[in-house]
C-alpha cells in the first residue's frame, strides 16, 4: 500500500534530484515528500450534509551549501524530474544566513514498530461512513432528552504515507491509516442552551460511537443554567481534557530552540525542580499500546531520520531534558532527542510524538472529596495567549463545583488566572484515569490553591 500513494518511480526521481544538487556543489541536499488520501461524511439533524474525498501530496527539498540552507517545495509530483526543484532550493541556499550548527543525520535505526496500517479501515465503502456518522447523532441523541440539535457529526478516516531521503543515505519512510468520529450539539433546558462536542481517533474502524456520543450530551447537560462563582482561592480539579492542552503547552516550552533564544519559562533550568515530585512525564516516539498495536503518534524515525525514541522531559518534578533538532542540539551541546517533525516548506522543527503523564493512584472520587468546596475545571479558553516566557496566564475558564464530595452545579464566566508554574508546583494528587486524545494522553489533576476570578 506505501507503493501505492509514494511509487517506487517517484522515489528514484527523488534520488535523481539529490544528485543533482550534489553535482552542482551542494554540501547536503534532503528531500522530504508527504501524501495522503482522506474520506469524510457528515450529518446534521439526521440529513447528510457532505460526502467528500481528497487526495494531498507535496515536495519539499533542502540543499545545503557553504553553511547556508535553501528550501523550495511543489505539489505536483507528475513531473518527469525534480532537478530543476533542486537547482532553486541550491540558488536560495546563496542568499541565506550562515548557520554553523546546521546538522544531518546518519543513517540508523529500523522499522521494528508494529504496522500502522489498517485493512479495515481501507475497505469501508461511502455508505459506511454515512452509517457511522448517522449512529453517532442518534448515540448522542438516545444518551439525552436534552439534545436539542446537532450541528455536526462526522465520521473521517484516511491514509497516509510520507518520505524523508538525504544525499547522506537516509531513508525514513512512515506509513498509517486512522480514524475518527467527532460530534458537535446543542443542548437546552428551559431558556438555556448550550454547546459541546467530543471526540475519538485512533488506527480501527471501530471507534466506540456510544462513548463519543454520550459524552458529548454529558458535556453539554453540566453546563446548562450556570451559576456565578465568587471570586477566591480554591482546590481545582483538572478534567482530563484539560491537563491534556496544559501539558501540552509544558511540553511546547520546552523546545530547546525556544530555550536558546530566551524564549521559554524553563531556559537554564535543566536538572533543576520545576514541577511536584508527583509529575513525571514522557514523550515516547516508539510507544507500544498494551494491545501491542503503535500508538496514535508512534513512528519509526522523526523529521531528520533519527530513529525515535522515549525522552523523559519531567521526572518526580525534575526538568531532565529539552527536546531537540540536530541543530539545536549541536549548538547547546547536548545529545540529539529525536524529536524532530517536518513541514514541505520549513526546517526541522521540535515536535512531540506520544506525549503522557504517569498516571496518579487516585480515583476521581477521592480527588472530589479532597477538593471539597472547589472546582472541576472542564474547560479552559484562550491558552495561547499564555506568555510562553514568563508563564503568566489569565484566561476564562468553566466548570462545577464540588459539594459533598460530588459534583454539583455548573459555573462558568470564570477567570483561571497565574503562572504555569503555580500549576506545576501545587500539584497536590494525580488520577488513575488516564485517558488518550490522540496522541496526548491526560488526567485529573488536583491542584492547591488556585485563584479563580467570578462575579
Amino acid at each position: 500500500m506505501f507503493r501505492n500513494l509514494i511509487p517506487e518511480s517517484l522515489e528514484s526521481k527523488l534520488q535523481d534530484g539529490l544528485a543533482h544538487a550534489m553535482k552542482l556543489g551542494a554540501d547536503g541536499a534532503e528531500a522530504y515528500l508527504s501524501v495522503s488520501r482522506g474520506n469524510k461524511a457528515k450529518v446534521q439533524n439526521g440529513a447528510l450534509e457532505d460526502l467528500t474525498q481528497s487526495k494531498r501530496g507535496g515536495l519539499g527539498v533542502r540543499v545545503m551549501r557553504e553553511g547556508r540552507t535553501g528550501l523550495a517545495t511543489s505539489t505536483d509530483l507528475s513531473r518527469a524530474d525534480f532537478k530543476d526543484l533542486f537547482a532553486t532550493a541550491f540558488e536560495l541556499a546563496a542568499l541565506g544566513d550562515e548557520d554553523k550548527w546546521v546538522r544531518q543525520a546518519e543513517p540508523s535505526g529500523t522499522d521494528d514498530l508494529p504496522s500502522r496500517y489498517n485493512a479495515e479501515l481501507e475497505s469501508l465503502t461511502p455508505q459506511d461512513r454515512i452509517e457511522r456518522a448517522m449512529r453517532l447523532e442518534a448515540e448522542a441523541r438516545k444518551a439525552s432528552s436534552k439534545v436539542a440539535a446537532i450541528r455536526e457529526s462526522s465520521w473521517s478516516d484516511g491514509i497516509g504515507a510520507s518520505l524523508l531521503l538525504t544525499q547522506k543515505g537516509v531513508r525514513a519512510a512512515d506509513f498509517g491509516n486512522y480514524a475518527a468520529a467527532s460530534i458537535e450539539l446543542a443542548v437546552a433546558e428551559g431558556e438555556d442552551r448550550q454547546a459541546a462536542w467530543h471526540w475519538d481517533m485512533g488506527r480501527h474502524a471501530d471507534l466506540d460511537l456510544a462513548t463519543i456520543g454520550a459524552e458529548a450530551a454529558r458535556k453539554g447537560e453540566q453546563k446548562l443554567n450556570p451559576k456565578a462563582l465568587p471570586a477566591g482561592k480554591y482546590r481545582v480539579v483538572l478534567h482530563p481534557e484539560v491537563a491534556v492542552d496544559l501539558l501540552g503547552i509544558i511540553a511546547g516550552m520546552l523546545s530547546a530552540e525556544s530555550v536558546s533564544r530566551g524564549r521559554s519559562l524553563f531556559a537554564g533550568k535543566l536538572g533543576q525542580t520545576i514541577a511536584s515530585p508527583l509529575l513525571t512525564m514522557v514523550d515516547d516516539g516508539r510507544l507500544i499500546l498494551p494491545d501491542g498495536s503503535a500508538a496514535l503518534g508512534s513512528e519509526p524515525w522523526d523529521g531528520e531520520g533519527l530513529p525515535t525514541r522515549r525522552n523523559v522531559l519531567i521526572e518526580e518534578g525534575v526538568l531532565k531534558t529539552y527536546l531537540h533538532t540536530l541543530r539545536s542540539a549541536a549548538e547547546m551541546g547536548q545529545a540529539p532527542t529525536a524529536s524532530a517533525g517536518r513541514g514541505l516548506g520549513s526546517n526541522p522543527g521540535v515536535t512531540t510524538f506520544n506525549l503522557v503523564p504517569t498516571a496518579g493512584t487516585e480515583s476521581l472520587a477521592s480527588l472530589l472529596e479532597q477538593a471539597e468546596g472547589g472546582v472541576l475545571i472542564t474547560e479552559l479558553m484562550g491558552l495561547h495567549t499564555v506568555d510562553p516566557v514568563s508563564g503568566d496566564l489569565s484566561v476564562g475558564a468553566s466548570g462545577i463545583r464540588i459539594r459533598g464530595g460530588a459534583l454539583a452545579e455548573p459555573v462558568d464566566k470564570i477567570t483561571f488566572a497565574g503562572n504555569l508554574r503555580d500549576f506545576l508546583t501545587r500539584i497536590a494528587a494525580l488520577g488513575n484515569d488516564l485517558r488518550w486524545y490522540g496522541s496526548s494522553a491526560g488526567l485529573s489533576i488536583l491542584l492547591d490553591d488556585i485563584a479563580l476570578g467570578g462575579a
